[in-house]
């Protein structure tokens, strides 16, 4: 009897602890634990006050006021070519050089034909003093000196003449010429384009044109996409248009000037996009907040996004008042400010004080 009662006792008491270490084991891994621990990968979107829907793009050509054709104005092999084609250069920097020893020699020739004569002048100018000679020598003289120095002074500037330098700091458009090639005086060589005086031109029939007139505002918020950097946005400013319509296909010429970033290289005659605020819009129109449907939620007739503290990565609910309206995308009353980051897609999953990560792909 007392064998069984042993048994039972030691039987109840294993049942009691492994009990107890389950609770433990279960209390350490609680979902709360892991759901404080997760971090839910979100996409995320930063507001502005600026919507695609209120800008209109037309297809540019890029022109420029800065453009310099360079070319020798004498003759000779080309010696040195420190460029070639998309180079940076600054400004006074040497591009070219021709053979200079015929230059050299000619000009070491003239000065010494200019000192002789200038010599010979200023003894007669000492001698007329003295009536040691007539006035028509002291006259002959200076002619011989004059031409001397004309000639001094054309040899000078033809070994000037023999370097290219840049007028202006730029990039290297077109290199023309190469090394121990036979140049002749003034044939292209080297095209230059500066970084200012950036144009893009584009075509607007004259519904815009009217509507841009009784807005009387220029484009400040314009921007240009060129084909060959896609991703890139480079502010622009509008210059002007013209007054008369082409007349083949009824519009006008807008300029929009802008100058190139540090880091491409921008050529004339490379295509781009000119987007430009919509001026049939109204300025409040224009400067409202917009976000996609993708980041409302709804609690009943209440709408609310999910607003991301940027230094701690967590989410909180935030009202908002959106415009009456139909598309991908609603207008924002009140409740958001520009420079917020909201969670754009993926609400429904989540709660105040989560933590979210930039969601890519």
């Amino acid at each position: 009897m007392r064998t069984k009662l042993s048994c039972f006792i030691q039987l109840s008491l294993s049942i009691f602890a492994i009990f107890w270490l389950t609770a433990c084991d279960s209390e350490s891994s609680s979902p709360a634990n892991k759901t404080e621990a997760l971090i839910r990968p979100a996409k995320l979107i930063q507001i502005g006050q600026t919507n695609s829907n209120d800008f209109l793009n037309y297809p540019a050509v890029i022109k420029s006021q800065q453009l310099s054709v360079l070319s020798f104005e004498v003759g000779g092999m080309l010696r040195e070519l420190m460029v070639v084609e998309a180079q940076k250069v600054k400004k006074g920097e040497v591009l070219a050089q021709l053979d200079q020893r015929d230059l050299l020699s000619k000009l070491k020739s003239a000065r010494a034909q200019y000192e002789n004569a200038d010599a010979e002048y200023q003894r007669a100018s000492r001698l007329i003093k003295e009536d040691a000679i007539s006035t028509s020598v002291l006259e002959q003289r200076k002619s011989k000196r004059d031409v001397s120095k004309s000639q001094l002074e054309t040899a000078e500037k033809a070994l000037q003449d023999s370097v290219l330098v840049a007028p202006y700091s730029g990039a290297i458009a077109k290199v023309s010429i190469e090394k121990r090639q036979i140049v002749q005086p003034g044939k292209t060589a080297i095209t230059i384009l500066g970084k200012e005086g950036l144009e893009a031109k584009i075509n607007l029939p004259s519904s815009i044109i009217a509507k841009a007139r009784e807005q009387k505002e220029p484009a400040t918020d314009s921007y240009i996409v060129l084909d060959a950097a896609p991703g890139r946005h480079i502010p622009a400013i509008f210059k002007e248009a013209s007054l008369e319509a082409d007349a083949a296909s009824q519009t006008y010429e807008v300029t929009f000037a802008f100058d190139a970033p540090e880091d491409l290289v921008i050529l004339p005659g490379m295509n781009a996009i000119v987007w430009f605020k919509d001026p049939s819009k109204s300025m409040s129109n224009i400067s409202k907040i917009s976000v996609p449907l993708t980041a409302i939620a709804t609690d009943g007739d209440q709408k609310y996004v999910w607003v991301v503290d940027n230094s701690s990565m967590t989410v909180s609910k935030r009202n908002i008042v959106v415009e009456t309206g139909v598309g991908a995308s609603l207008g924002v009353i009140s409740g958001l400010e520009s420079g917020e980051t909201i969670v754009g897609a993926g609400v429904s999953v989540l709660s105040d004080g989560m933590k979210v990560s930039p969601w890519s792909k």
